[in-house]
């Protein structure tokens, strides 16, 4: 009698422990399933930009400079509206056009990155204009391009001289669904020789970003010729679809890399603001400065080419 009652509580115990004891191990196994079935998401790739049209205040009546590329960032064609510009250089990553007052110069220049296994792959783009008066590039203009893949960005901007000091004035961007705009503040600078007013405008799409950087400036040389250019600058620093070629570089010394570095996406990694330096930033414009020059002379040293 007595060592049943022993057996009975004792398997009345050991069953009240495996009772106890189950949830532990149901969520322990539904632990286990949960972190099984964990995924990461995939990584946005953002197609790289093949067509820019740019619509330049220029002699007074506008320029619209459309440029298409492949994906590797060669230049297939650069279209003027109106045309009757002579093309001083061509290469595949530089075109070079001298307009029809004989003065005005339009240079559209297209970046690549990489060489490696999987080739190149288109990174900016850069058009400039040059000219010997004010008057020849003020005025209403816009940039267009469909940056992330997901619609095309519109940016009007407004060119104004007050003498030879230089503004732009930002006007209501046209944006595609899910991408926004940041307007940075103007960095302006003065002197007696010297004028340039810069502004940025960061677009937002996801976790990816891009720059849009306007550049107005006037230069007196020793002479008292003045030189005036604007810039218009797509660059995508940090952005999975650019970066700058060594051998674009080469040649082409005024490139966008040291005062319009622009984007980062999450993963290619975080680099230093110190190209957004003012004395980096006059470096770079000087030697943009000389480029142009060169340029305009009509010397082709072959650095440029393609």
């Amino acid at each position: 009698m007595g060592s049943r009652y022993r057996t009975k509580v004792l398997l009345t115990t050991l069953a009240m422990a495996v009772v106890t004891a189950m949830p532990g191990i149901a969520q322990a196994e539904t632990e286990s399933t949960e972190e099984e079935t964990t995924t990461t998401a995939p990584e946005v790739v953002v197609p790289p930009v093949t067509a820019v049209t740019s619509v330049l205040p220029v002699l007074g009546s506008g320029l619209t400079v459309s440029l298409t590329r492949d994906a590797t960032g060669t230049i297939t064609e650069v279209a003027l509206d109106p045309s009757g510009a002579t093309i001083v250089k061509e290469g595949d990553h530089k075109v070079v056009f001298l307009l029809a007052d004989g003065d005005t110069q339009v240079v559209v220049k297209s970046y690549s990155k990489d060489k490696g296994e999987d080739g190149a792959t288109a990174g900016g783009v850069k058009t400039t204009v040059t000219a010997d008066a004010t008057a020849d590039v003020t005025g209403p203009g816009s940039w267009s391009a469909d940056v992330f893949g997901t619609g095309v960005v519109t940016i009007p901007y407004t060119v104004a001289f007050e003498g030879n000091v230089p503004s732009i004035t930002i006007g209501d961007i046209v944006l595609p669904a899910g991408v926004t705009a940041e307007i940075s503040e103007p960095s302006v600078k003065t002197s007696d020789e010297k004028n340039k007013f810069r502004i940025k405008v960061t677009l937002i799409s996801g976790e990816s970003t891009a720059k849009v950087s306007f550049l107005a400036s006037t230069r007196l040389d020793d002479d008292g010729e003045l030189a005036v250019k604007l810039a218009v600058t797509l660059d995508s620093r940090n952005h999975v679809r650019c970066g700058w070629d060594p051998d674009d570089r080469r040649g082409d010394r005024d490139r966008p890399g040291a005062d319009d570095q622009v984007g980062a996406t999450a993963g290619f990694g975080d680099r230093s603001d110190s190209h957004d330096d003012d004395e980096d930033r006059d470096r770079e414009d000087r030697r943009g400065d000389r480029d142009n020059d060169r340029d305009r002379g009509g010397d082709d040293d072959g650095e440029d080419r393609g």
